[in-house]
């Protein structure tokens, strides 16, 4: 607990509210411009067209956020060069555990805050139906997830590497292929560890090719996808932090 409360206390001038300001606006109004282009026809699937149309933005923004935070917490001590000074206080498994239980804190409180606003946003639009609070919650749940996932391997790219380009630039590739990835086959989207954000979208669409009507319904993640999801972050967790723990210092 102490060495999660170093991880805020060093990280409060690393202007990470300013990075959670721009992910937050960045989304907004990405889907702000998005609704101003829908007619009345298609804002009829109102909570439906938003939650799927979210899940598509969170592959694209979340990705490179998460790169951009795990960065920020970690490049502090390579500048510094203060590794041996904090392995002389603490073991770096359990320096490994407190940053990455700060970055599960600070994505928490991220998407919390955004699956709030983005529930304001349909309240005031007038959605029809009733509100899907728990559905809101579950796509939370499962873009937290997908992004733990992520944070996993673009922490222990950070903590590996004292150059923050590498992370970044994995950063910036996860973002093109977390949005390419939704025109795959299923079976190619697992095994893009940032297609996750689309494949377990709670929300399906239908386009008829005929008619040319786009029709969405409620779907579940598959049971599949969700051990997968689980044991991609379990390799990229076990190998950062192995690859941690064995570093020179």
């Amino acid at each position: 607990m102490k060495l999660l409360r170093l991880e805020f206390y060093k990280c409060r001038r690393r202007r990470i509210v300013l990075v959670c300001a721009a992910v937050l606006a960045v989304e907004l109004v990405w889907m702000g411009a998005f609704f101003t282009r829908q007619d009345a026809e298609d804002l009829k699937w109102g909570w439906m067209l938003l939650l799927y149309n979210l899940a598509m933005v969170d592959a694209i923004v979340l990705p490179l956020s998460v790169a951009t935070l795990a960065s920020r917490s970690c490049e502090l001590e390579h500048k510094g060069s203060t590794w041996k000074l904090l392995e002389t206080m603490a073991s770096p498994g359990r320096i490994y555990a407190a940053k990455l239980g700060w970055g599960a804190l600070v994505l928490a409180a991220l998407l919390v805050i955004r699956s709030g606003l983005f529930l304001a946003v349909g309240i005031v639009e007038g959605f029809q139906g009733a509100i899907p609070w728990g559905r809101f919650g579950l796509f939370t749940l499962i873009s937290w997830a997908a992004s733990m996932m992520a944070y996993a391997l673009q922490q222990g790219l950070s903590l590996r590497f004292a150059n923050q380009a590498a992370a970044l630039v994995c950063g910036i590739s996860g973002s093109f292929l977390g949005i390419l990835s939704m025109l795959f086959p299923p079976a190619l989207i697992r095994c893009v560890p940032w297609g996750y954000y689309g494949l377990m979208s709670l929300v399906g669409m239908d386009w008829n090719r005929v008619t040319r009507v786009t029709r969405f319904h409620w779907q579940w993640p598959q049971p599949t996808d969700v051990a997968l999801l689980f044991l991609w972050a379990a390799v990229f967790l076990i190998v950062g932090w192995t690859l941690f723990v064995r570093k020179e210092v």
